[in-house]
């Protein structure tokens, strides 16, 4: 942030204050991995900026997203020169379709972060793996055993246990993400919600919110 954020912390005390939430028009149903199935509703990126805009000119605020080694940059300023900077690693997808599906996402979460603006349905400790979801399988503890249906993937105790060492070692927020980011796609079912390594998620999330 700026070495003075008076002006703009009030600017965007009075946009919170002002603003309308965006409604959550879209709906997507999706299948995991591991057999079980989720919806979750949430607001596109063109509606919060839409539901944003007006608000934000009206208080001198305004909007920068660039990318910048790999990182996309989200920058909140204000018309007095203060701002605030948000700072999040974009990864490696496979290919270039999978690259601009992976900015427009960021780009989204980012932006509402920024601004307060509630975007999704909100599902607990899925929020760290990006989605807001309502899980329709059954939730049981996972253990070292061979994970269920055709395309889960197996992980042993000493898999749970780097996992683990991995999340107590985040210090921060990007940190957290890429490790369960990294987990979630190696093994779906360690992640799996009431398994230890999520209920250790939940823990960590909160501890670096209080930090």
């Amino acid at each position: 942030m700026s070495p003075e954020i008076n002006e703009i912390s009030a600017a965007l005390s009075a946009f919170q204050s002002e603003l309308k939430q965006p409604e959550l028009s879209k709906e997507v149903s999706v299948k995991t991995r591991t057999g079980g199935s989720y919806t979750f509703k949430y607001a596109d990126l063109s509606t919060c900026v839409k539901a944003a805009a007006p608000t934000m000119s009206k208080n001198g605020l305004a909007i920068t997203q660039i990318i910048s080694n790999g990182t996309l940059v989200t920058m909140l300023t204000h018309k007095s020169g203060q701002w605030f900077r948000s700072e999040i690693a974009i990864g490696q997808p496979s290919d270039y379709q999978a690259l601009g599906s992976a900015i427009t996402y960021l780009k989204r979460y980012t932006y509402c972060a920024i601004l307060g603006i509630v975007a999704d349905t909100d599902d607990d400790a899925n929020a760290a793996c990006g989605y807001q979801a309502t899980f329709k399988e059954p939730t049981k503890k996972a253990s070292a055993k061979k994970a269920t249906g055709a395309n889960a993937v197996a992980f042993t105790g000493e898999n749970l246990k780097q996992a683990l060492a991995d999340l107590e070692a985040a210090t921060n927020n990007e940190e957290y993400a890429a490790v369960w980011q990294k987990y979630s796609t190696e093994f779906p079912a360690m992640c799996q919600k009431g398994t230890e390594f999520y209920d250790a998620c939940i823990k960590k999330a909160n501890e670096l919110q209080q930090s």
